[in-house]
């Protein structure tokens, strides 16, 4: 009798253990389902000193194209990056980006995603074949996406309305290198293009960033004039700042 209970008992914890290893399954799938990794792999550009615009709309969620013509384009328009998000997922909507994009002030999320994991060719034809069946599009279980997003933000406009690369310190170039021209710039306005070297602008002389920071305060509302060089070739032109 006495082992009868025993075995009872054992059966008993065997049963709870069973359920209590059941729930605590349950509870991380249900945790992993309800992850935003839009949120949880976001990580945050290098700040600035470019004063961003805060909308008063929600942001944009728009598919993105190419990553390096889409943020020369972004930046051009008068944007800036602010962070970003990188993992790798199931089938994830790019509408769960928009939590992080309002915590942070974005204007416009840009999200990519490609497949990043093949199918078997076996796996693949057993996908027909339960199509068939079904008469619905083939399902591809546990298929794996990489997503990357780009979170922008606009910034207030510059009075030159440039990004220049920051000059190295063996760098023994004449000027400061054009990176992006804002579009409606005072910059694009006097014909600069990226890729210019701007050498002086007025009296002051361009050698380092801080450089743009004192025609600025010198010039603000003047016209003056602005030697570059475009294609090893020096020119000039008239800038008149905002």
């Amino acid at each position: 009798m006495r082992l009868r209970t025993d075995c009872l008992m054992g059966l008993a914890l065997l049963l709870v253990s069973n359920l209590t290893l059941a729930e605590e399954k349950q509870s991380i799938e249900e945790i992993v389902a309800q992850q935003n990794f839009f949120t949880s792999a976001f990580f945050e550009s290098k700040p600035s000193n470019a004063k961003h615009i805060v909308p008063d709309v929600d942001p944009k969620i728009y598919a993105g194209a190419d990553k390096i013509a889409d943020k020369q384009r972004m930046e051009e328009k008068g944007f800036e990056l602010i962070g970003y998000s990188d993992f790798k997922a199931g089938d994830v909507s790019p509408d769960l980006a928009m939590p992080q994009a309002k915590k942070i002030h974005a204007e416009i999320v840009l999200v990519y995603s490609e497949r990043s994991d093949k199918p078997s060719a076996s796996a693949r034809v057993q996908q027909l074949r339960e199509a068939k069946k079904t008469g619905q599009a083939p399902v591809e279980a546990g298929a794996s996406y990489s997503y990357f997003a780009s979170y922008w933000a606009k910034i207030a406009k510059p009075s030159i309305g440039v990004h220049v690369k920051v000059p190295e310190k063996d760098d023994t170039s004449e000027g400061l290198q054009l990176l992006v021209v804002l579009d409606g710039s005072s910059a694009q306005k006097a014909g600069l293009l990226k890729g210019d070297y701007l050498i002086s602008m007025g009296e002051i002389k361009l050698n380092k960033v801080t450089d743009l920071a004192e025609v600025v305060k010198k010039y603000a509302g003047q016209s003056f004039d602005v030697v570059y060089v475009r294609n090893t070739m020096r020119d000039e032109t008239k800038m008149t700042l905002d």
